[in-house]
């Protein structure tokens, strides 16, 4: 597949540092990835498989995340690694690209939102890099779309605080655009483009489908990231139950499941 970004796009793309493409999947491939998604939320947790982060909400215990699901999923598998999206975020990156990370983040009713921050500081072993969210229901700001601050994915890392997110006073000072979504849109973004996303305020789901992508020229590193992700979130469970980690960085919200 010969993948074509318009001109228009291209300058989007430059400019804001993300590219919102409608109706990316098809009818029929929308549906079914909202099937493989409710077949993912149904798995057990595992210890050594698939990754499940779960938050506590007013409903109760909620799946936060599912991630690590290329092994597990034929379909998922596929979908993320050969054909359309692949291949539009390596005509964005300008070079062949492979995939790194892949994870749902489910969002349910009363589900954590995320503090403004940038990804690029949770990607150490990489520094080309993209990434495709795919809307599996519909986003909105009331159940907690992403929002943006354009124009500043060229300034590189901003003002960090301790937890590896934007400085809250900072964040305060820039112009926040929400960019809602209905299911089968891709949101194509750079890594360093700053955005959050609220809490879910509505009664209903919003999941999102999230993947990064590396230029193949820095290798794949996929393997080497998630068992550094392992240890590291293992070595954060033994020492803090202050916040829910499911990133190398502090930057969600969710509240730690409640342990009797």
């Amino acid at each position: 597949m010969t993948i074509s970004i318009t001109r228009a796009q291209q300058d989007q793309w430059q400019q804001t540092g993300y590219l919102k493409l409608p109706g990316f999947l098809t009818p029929d491939e929308t549906r079914n990835l909202q099937e493989w998604v409710e077949e993912i939320s149904e798995w057990p947790a595992s210890d050594d498989q698939w990754m499940h982060h779960f938050e506590q909400t007013p409903a109760g215990i909620r799946l936060a995340r599912t991630e690590y699901l290329l092994d597990f999923h034929t379909g998922i598998r596929s979908l993320l690694t050969t054909g359309k999206i692949p291949e539009y975020a390596g005509s964005l990156i300008g070079e062949p690209a492979v995939l790194y990370k892949e994870k749902i983040n489910y969002k349910y009713p009363g589900g954590g939102g995320y503090a403004p921050h940038q990804d690029a500081p949770a990607y150490e072993f990489i520094h080309n890099h993209i990434t495709c969210s795919i809307a599996i229901d519909a986003a909105t700001p009331e159940n907690g779309c992403l929002f943006f601050a354009p124009d500043l994915h060229r300034q590189g890392l901003l003002h960090l605080d301790e937890h590896g997110c934007i400085e809250p006073e900072f964040a305060l000072t820039l112009n926040w655009e929400p960019v809602p979504m209905q299911p089968g849109d891709a949101l194509f973004f750079s890594s360093y483009a700053p955005h959050k996303s609220p809490p879910n305020k509505t009664e209903q789901p919003r999941r999102t489908l999230y993947l990064t992508y590396n230029a193949l020229a820095e290798g794949d590193r996929r393997e080497a990231y998630y068992a550094d992700k392992r240890r590291s979130l293992a070595e954060i469970g033994q020492t803090s139950a202050e916040k829910l980690q499911i990133s190398k960085i502090g930057h969600f919200n969710g509240k730690p499941v409640e342990r009797s």
